[in-house]
């Protein structure tokens, strides 16, 4: 890596982690404006589920054949092109009106938001050092919450001042200029003459990563956590002014606070695990270590029924947050780190996207079942306690090996 790459590879993290922010900032329009669209647009609890999973639809199906298109032709255009897509799906969704037009501006925010991950991990595989991708995948992954931070508290006040219509069409916006930017600012890396000429993946090759029992064990971490990230993400707002009798701006305020500090302690939690258990060896498997410590921290979440008050379940909501992005980050860093060929994360990562995904749509609909039967949360919260205990012992004593796509 010479001296320019080295300087500009910042400039591209630094790229990557407004994209994860913007993506989820879009994201969280919905949770936070869904009292306001399920009342104007006469929702129940159970339609107000299926409409928060719309965007997953699309997203799932196309996270394989996005991210072979992205091994194909590289991260600029991949990540222009995406988020533009998507970017213009916020702005038409703000421009519906009926719930048939707005379910359709989420799927096709989905079409755009498929490839992100591969992206994501492609500029890490390809610019970060090998022993700090764990620490830079869990920095870029904070994005993520910093998105749903500002995208809750700005769209709270949005919706309070102007409507949840320009609420998506200013976010839609904000994408707009990155994605110019992108194009302009990023360069594929130069292929040497001994790198083979990128092909899309086989189905033997993906056949071959199930029977990897490595895979096999980041793939149940992926899935777990995805499925309670989507519960958070769809819900977390709707759950504040269910159980606190909060205002829409209480519930922002209160759900960006927890983003915010589950994202900074995420940072502090990976770097400290990191150093730990790598301070006297440096085989990539026992990254496994980090990952089953944290996404079984996260399984605090199953404690939130017993409290009803604000200053516990906040903390609660934090401190699960905070461990569950460790999580991801390392677990994420260690699928780049086990993959013999790197040549092929971008795919690898839309196989891992798909199933996952295919598990994490279902989080709004089944918590919109459970609130709507139930009233209330709490078999949620305990069914992704247990979950997220199983998928922490699976990654203890699956991943040894390195993958091979053969």
């Amino acid at each position: 890596m010479n001296k320019a790459a080295g300087s500009s590879r910042y400039i591209f993290f630094t790229m990557i982690f407004l994209m994860y922010v913007i993506s989820y900032g879009d994201r969280a329009a919905l949770s936070i404006s869904l009292p306001a669209l399920g009342q104007e647009f006469s929702l129940s609890s159970v339609q107000m589920g299926w409409v928060s999973s719309s965007f997953l639809w699309s997203y799932f199906l196309l996270n394989l054949p996005s991210t072979i298109f992205l091994d194909l032709v590289g991260a600029r255009l991949v990540g222009s092109l995406a988020v533009s897509v998507w970017s213009c799906a916020m702005v038409l969704g703000g421009l519906t009106q009926n719930v048939t037009q707005f379910i359709l501006s989420r799927m096709l925010l989905g079409v755009g938001e498929a490839p992100t991950f591969g992206v994501g991990a492609t500029i890490v595989r390809n610019w970060a050092k090998p022993h700090e991708r764990g620490t830079v995948m869990t920095i870029l992954l904070t994005g993520m919450q910093i998105g749903l931070a500002g995208g809750t508290i700005a769209g709270a006040y949005l919706i309070a001042k102007v409507g949840w219509r320009f609420e998506f069409m200013a976010l839609g916006a904000i994408g707009l200029v990155w994605a110019l930017a992108w194009w302009l600012i990023y360069r594929n890396p130069a292929k040497t003459a001994a790198q083979p000429r990128v092909r899309p993946i086989r189905f033997s090759e993906v056949c071959a990563l199930f029977r990897s029992s490595t895979f096999c064990g980041i793939l149940v971490v992926q899935c777990t956590q995805n499925f309670l990230n989507f519960l958070l993400m769809s819900w977390v707002p709707f759950y504040l002014i269910h159980e606190l009798h909060v205002n829409v701006i209480g519930s922002g305020s209160g759900t960006a606070g927890c983003y915010v500090l589950g994202a900074v302690g995420a940072i502090i939690l990976g770097r400290i695990a990191e150093h730990i258990v790598f301070r006297n060896h440096s085989d990539s498997s026992h990254r496994r270590f980090i990952v089953a410590f944290c996404i079984m921290g996260s399984a605090m979440i199953g404690v939130l029924p017993f409290f009803h008050q604000a200053t516990p379940i906040l903390i609660i909501l934090s401190l699960s947050l905070c461990c569950l992005i460790a999580a991801n980050g390392a677990n994420t860093a260690m699928l780049a780190d086990m993959l013999q060929d790197g040549q092929k994360i971008g795919s690898v990562t839309g196989v891992t996207l798909t199933f996952s995904n295919a598990i994490g749509l279902t989080a709004p609909i089944l918590t919109g079942y459970i609130v709507s039967y139930t009233g209330n949360f709490n078999m949620a919260w305990y069914s992704c306690s247990v979950a997220l205990i199983f998928a922490g012992f699976i990654s203890l004593l699956t991943v040894r090996k390195p993958i091979v796509m053969a």
